[in-house]
């Protein structure tokens, strides 16, 4: 009776949780360039444009196919950022509940699988995983792929193994850096081949919708002449970004990020734990974070978002070893009480105290979503991506001195010259701030990557008032901007 009364008020924590952070990460805390990013590699495969070859990516692009149409709904209305902010909010819902189902059917009791949902939502992942950005989804797929393998190792019933395949399939195309996450439950599907816990024949038909899905794809891109193009920007060019960084290659979150010092070190020695005397699931599972924390700390770990996958793989191992110890039970809830507690409280702090005055202030993307239209160019700034429906004067469109430095490099195209791009087309906002060659900025050297000439700056544009952005002076500036069935373009 009193384990009941002990679930439901969790299950309402998590609800109040839930509505709370749809608040806080909807109306409160503003877009970043990974919303606007991804928002407009929508909008532009909506207009018809091919990824990698029209404009630059370096990521799978299933998240900007899915997302192409609700975001040509929603592309006039400011709310749009707001809006895809709590599909992610609701992202790491689903990804936190198929982990607790993961827990339940490794045999933990289901208080335990709430706890953990209450913590993954309550904890530091949430202020970092709820950017519009493919990882999150990328990590539903990889829970959800591990929950629907280990129910086929249970139950035989092959749909849960085609499931499972579909889902680390979808996980991929969301983006490509998944592939080191399923490097594991690729040695627990060859291991149980040998045992024969998976049958050869389930794999076999398992494995040919995904098979088939990815020759189509290979199809398009060959269609479309960009095979090649594509392997470069997906592959070869993101092993080379952290040879970008050099001081920040290496980046943990400070200790005011309370839970990563807590669950980092518990999943550790979870980790070890069920190494020695743990079932299949929790071995795999240890595996997992072990791979991770050796990417994490001596691999690439340079943004704090980045050790999301490793906190909630510690989260998830740590009730797993809490739950080994039930005569602890009463323990348990009252050390997951304060911690939630605290953790609540935390996030209150570093969100909606700290971002509540910034709905004050006018950023960048807000800016430009008010005076660009879909007939118009710009150009992003160094470190800043604002331009949500209007065309790209370049190629190379975020994080310029970066991306267009290594896209360079090794071959995907040279750089654009941004002066050359002013004077040829006139785009309507532009940033006027030097574009530092970023590799060379982290070793200590500022190397200009770009820099705009003020001659053109004070001939075509005006100061904006808000950070370095620039518009174009009213003079050359066009209207009239409609849509002749095929392109948006200017009638006069």
């Amino acid at each position: 009776m009193k384990i009941d009364i002990l679930k439901k008020s969790l299950q309402w924590l998590i609800f109040l949780i839930v509505a709370w952070s749809c608040y806080v990460y909807g109306f409160v805390v503003k877009a970043n360039g990974d919303n606007v990013e991804h928002l407009h590699s929508s909008w532009l495969i909506w207009q018809g444009y091919v990824p990698y070859k029209d404009f630059f990516q370096h990521h799978n692009p299933l998240l900007w196919y899915i997302s192409a149409p609700f975001v040509a709904l929603l592309i006039n209305h400011i709310e749009i950022f707001s809006i895809f902010n709590l599909v992610s909010v609701l992202a790491v819902w689903l990804m936190a509940y198929c982990m607790g189902a993961l827990l339940v059917q490794n045999g933990n009791h289901k208080i335990s699988s709430i706890w953990l949902v209450a913590c993954i939502v309550s904890s530091y992942s949430i202020l970092w995983a709820l950017n519009f950005r493919p990882d999150t989804f990328m990590y539903v797929c990889f829970f959800a792929g591990m929950l629907f393998l280990f129910k086929y190792l249970e139950k035989q019933q092959i749909w849960m193994l085609v499931t499972a395949y579909l889902n680390f399939f979808a996980a991929f195309m969301f983006t490509q850096k998944v592939l080191l996450n399923l490097i594991v439950p690729a040695g627990l599907v060859v291991y149980a081949l040998g045992t024969r816990k998976i049958k050869i024949k389930d794999m076999l038909w398992a494995s040919m919708l995904p098979l088939l899905l990815l020759a189509a794809y290979a199809a398009y891109l060959y269609y479309n002449n960009i095979l090649h193009l594509y392997w470069q920007a997906n592959f070869p060019f993101n092993t080379h970004i952290p040879d970008i960084f050099y001081k920040n290659r290496i980046t943990f979150p400070p200790r005011e990020y309370f839970e990563f010092y807590i669950f980092i070190p518990l999943g550790g020695i979870a980790s070890v734990y069920f190494l020695l005397k743990g079932n299949m699931m929790e071995k795999a599972f240890s595996l997992i974070f072990v791979e991770e924390t050796l990417l994490r700390m001596f691999y690439f770990s340079a943004f704090l978002h980045y050790s999301i996958f490793w906190l909630i793989q510690g989260i998830m191992l740590t009730v797993m070893l809490l739950d080994k110890f039930p005569k602890a039970d009463k323990l348990w809830v009252i050390l997951g009480a304060v911690y939630l507690a605290t953790a609540c409280a935390y996030n209150y702090n570093e969100t909606y105290v700290k971002e509540l005055p910034a709905r004050n202030h006018q950023a960048g993307h807000e800016y430009a979503f008010y005076h660009l239209t879909p007939c118009d160019e710009a150009i992003n700034g160094y470190y800043a991506v604002y331009n949500l429906k209007a065309k790209d004067a370049g190629y190379y469109w975020v994080l310029l001195g970066q991306i267009d430095v290594l896209g360079e490099k090794i071959g995907i195209r040279k750089r654009d010259n941004l002066n050359e791009l002013i004077r040829a087309r006139k785009p309507k906002i532009v940033s006027a701030g030097i574009y530092w060659d970023t590799y060379w900025e982290q070793r200590g050297t500022k190397i200009p990557a770009h820099h705009l000439d003020p001659y053109l700056l004070n001939t075509y544009y005006e100061y904006s008032g808000l950070g370095d952005i620039f518009i174009l002076k009213p003079q050359y500036q066009k209207h009239k901007c409609r849509y002749n069935g095929k392109s948006w373009e200017y009638i006069d």
